[in-house]
């Protein structure tokens, strides 16, 4: 992989370069928006592991109608180490199924990854009052559900390979 001297760039260069990687992003189909990439490769790499179609951004539920027909909601972090960490907002609970996804900061692999039932997913949440939302922490859905981790690295695998 080619090293890029981040130190040595100017605020500019960054950002030029940022734009240049969401570009390419948006080209290759991998994400659908400018906004920051990660909730976009996650769902990617979700409907590349179950298959199904990717909604449209304007689907609040859920993310992914999979190969059986269940609405999968996707959420993803990049850590640090072993940093707890909360995934971003959960605003609806119309779906059956959330797929969580714990992705390395410094390495960008996929540390785990679980597939949680509504009902475990909805006991996770703690209702935050200023967004009206409910917050899920990574340290939480860890040791629950389906272990997915094979599953999504290989498709992750696969998508590196296009």
């Amino acid at each position: 992989m080619p090293s890029i001297i981040t130190a040595e760039m100017s605020v500019r260069e960054l950002l030029g370069v940022y734009v240049a990687v969401l570009d390419e992003l948006l080209k290759r189909g991998i994400t659908r928006t400018r906004n920051a990439p990660l909730g976009d490769l996650a769902e990617y790499i979700a409907w590349r592991a179950y298959g199904g179609e990717i909604e449209t951004n304007s689907k609040k539920s859920y993310d992914i109608l999979d190969s059986e027909g269940r609405k999968l909601q996707v959420k993803a972090r990049l850590v640090a180490g072993a940093k707890n960490t909360d995934f971003s907002a959960i605003r609806s609970w119309d779906f059956d199924a959330a797929v969580f996804l714990v992705l390395d900061a410094r390495t960008y692999e996929v540390t785990w990854a679980r597939e949680l039932s509504l009902a475990e997913t909805e006991a996770l949440g703690r209702h935050v009052a200023l967004t009206n939302s409910h917050a899920i922490s990574t340290r939480h859905v860890l040791p629950l559900g389906i272990d997915v981790t094979d599953r999504i690295r290989g498709a992750f695998a696969e998508m590196d390979l296009t």
